[in-house]
């Protein structure tokens, strides 16, 4: 320890004091000391959250947002590939996005979609919970329908997440 500088003699020190803090924590809670299955169980757990966080991290986040307008079979369009922008519809009108995607990876994916905001009710997908095989690719089609009681004006707005999944073969 007489060649070891005083900063490196500080920092052990201090880790080895936080660990025994979370050990006097663990056998204070628990009433018993840690023991090798609370490390695996520990370290499966944190595999797990590490796995969802990358799951995630990784979703293909789409805005998405139509404008109601007035007249009939109206239709403005604005074609954008980073948002599902339905553009402007007139009551009683459709339209539909395809979002195109591709599994670049040697293990099959499962794809599930989710819709939040107030567009989520008018938007209905053609497929939804699947599985897309390895290196393979598809289009999720997007149609949206405004209904006759659509309020004029109004922007309904929303996200959609795209999660991708591996399946790690199962």
């Amino acid at each position: 320890m007489d060649n070891i500088p005083i900063d490196q003699e500080k920092e052990a020190g201090s880790r080895k004091g936080i660990w025994e803090k979370f050990e006097g924590w663990w056998e204070k809670s628990a009433g018993r000391p840690i023991r090798r299955s609370d490390k695996i169980v520990a370290a499966v757990l944190l595999i797990i959250f590490l796995f969802l966080f990358y799951v995630v991290l990784d979703a293909n986040k789409y805005r998405a947002l139509v404008r109601v307008i007035e007249g009939e079979s109206a239709v403005g369009v604005n074609p954008t590939s980073e948002s599902l922008d339905f553009g402007d519809l007139a009551r009683g009108t459709s339209a539909v996005r395809r979002v195109a995607l591709k599994n670049g990876t040697p293990m099959p994916m499962f794809v599930a979609v989710w819709k939040v905001g107030s567009i989520s009710d008018l938007m209905d997908l053609d497929k939804n919970f699947f599985k897309l095989r390895p290196h393979d690719s598809t289009k999720i089609e997007f149609s949206l329908y405004v209904p006759a009681s659509g309020e004029t004006g109004k922007k309904y707005t929303g996200r959609v997440f795209l999660f991708k999944i591996p399946t790690f073969g199962l």
